[in-house]
C-alpha cells in the first residue's frame, strides 16, 4: 500500500506545466511594495510541477526579484503549484484565489521559508492538515476567507509564535466566521479548536518523506533516487520470486523422489 502512495507522488511530480506571469508591483499595507508576478493564465496539463515561466520582466528585474505572487485558479485550479521556488526563490506573499483546492495536506508551501503572508481566498477549501506551517516559521499574516471549511488541523498554529501573527482571517469559512489581530489570535485559535476540530493524520507525503530520510537533497534529485530505488527493488523482488520458484521445483522434486523410494521399499517388503 505505502509504494502503491509512493508511485502516485512520483506521477505527480513527473508531470509539468506553465505559469504565464505579468510582472509588475504589489502594495501590500501589511507588509511593503513588492515586485510580483500575477498569473495571466496557468497551462495545466497533467501534473502539479511548474517546469516553466513566461512573461517580460520589467528594466532591470528578474526572477530574483520576485518576492510576491498572486494566482488567479479561474474556479477550474485544483491543487498549489509545486516547485515555484525553482524559478522565484525569495517569495514572501502567495495570494490564491478562485480556485477549486478542496484540501491542503501540509507540505504545499514548505518550499517557502521566508513566506510571511499566506492568503487562500474562495478556493473551496474544506481541510487544513496540522502540518501546514511546519516549515514556515515567518508567517505573520494568514487569510483563508471565502471557504467551505469544515476541518481545521487541531495544531494548524503549533509550530508558530502566536505573537508574531498580526492578522489571521476566517471570515465566512463555513464552520466559523472571524477576522483577527495579534491581541485576539488565541481566542481565535481555542474557536478554532471548538468549531472546526480536526485531528488529522495525514498519509506521508513525498516531501515529508525527504526532510525525514535525505533532508540535503532537493526534491527532484530525492524523487530520481526513489524511482531508480524502485527499480533495483523491482529488480531484486524478480529475482527472489525466481529463487523461490527454483526452490519450490526443488523441493517437488525431492517429494516425488522420496514417495518413490517408498514405493520401492514397500514392493521389496
Amino acid at each position: 500500500m505505502f509504494a502503491i502512495f509512493i508511485i502516485f507522488q512520483l506521477f505527480l511530480i513527473s508531470n509539468s506545466f506553465t505559469v504565464n506571469c505579468n510582472y509588475g508591483y504589489w502594495d501590500i499595507v501589511q507588509i511593503n511594495t513588492l515586485y510580483q508576478c500575477e498569473t495571466t493564465n496557468i497551462l495545466t496539463t497533467s501534473g502539479e510541477f511548474v517546469t516553466n515561466v513566461t512573461g517580460t520582466h520589467l528594466n532591470g528585474k528578474n526572477y530574483n526579484d520576485i518576492e510576491a505572487i498572486k494566482i488567479d485558479g479561474k474556479y477550474s485550479l485544483s491543487f498549489v503549484p509545486r516547485g515555484l521556488k525553482n524559478f522565484f526563490p525569495k517569495i514572501r506573499v502567495i495570494h490564491i484565489f478562485f480556485a477549486s483546492i478542496g484540501t491542503l495536506f501540509g507540505d504545499e508551501f514548505d518550499e517557502f521559508p521566508n513566506l510571511e503572508y499566506l492568503a487562500l481566498t474562495s478556493c473551496g477549501l474544506t481541510t487544513i492538515s496540522s502540518k501546514l506551517f511546519e516549515n514556515t516559521p515567518k508567517i505573520a499574516f494568514v487569510t483563508f476567507n471565502n471557504n467551505q471549511l469544515k476541518r481545521i488541523g487541531f495544531d494548524l498554529f503549533t509550530p508558530l509564535n502566536v505573537r508574531q501573527l498580526r492578522e489571521v482571517n476566517f471570515a465566512y469559512v463555513g464552520c466559523i466566521s472571524r477576522s483577527v489581530y495579534t491581541e485576539n489570535v488565541i481566542s481565535l485559535i481555542n474557536d478554532l479548536r471548538q468549531k472546526c476540530p480536526y485531528d488529522d493524520e495525514f498519509p506521508p507525503t513525498t516531501t515529508t518523506i525527504k526532510n525525514i530520510l535525505c533532508p540535503d537533497k532537493n526534491i527532484e534529485e530525492f524523487v530520481c533516487d526513489l524511482k531508480n530505488l524502485m527499480i533495483e527493488l523491482q529488480d531484486d523482488l524478480t529475482a527472489k520470486n525466481e529463487r523461490i520458484n527454483k526452490i519450490e521445483s526443488e523441493l517437488f522434486q525431492i517429494k516425488e523422489e522420496v514417495k518413490q523410494l517408498r514405493r520401492e521399499m514397500f514392493n521389496q517388503e
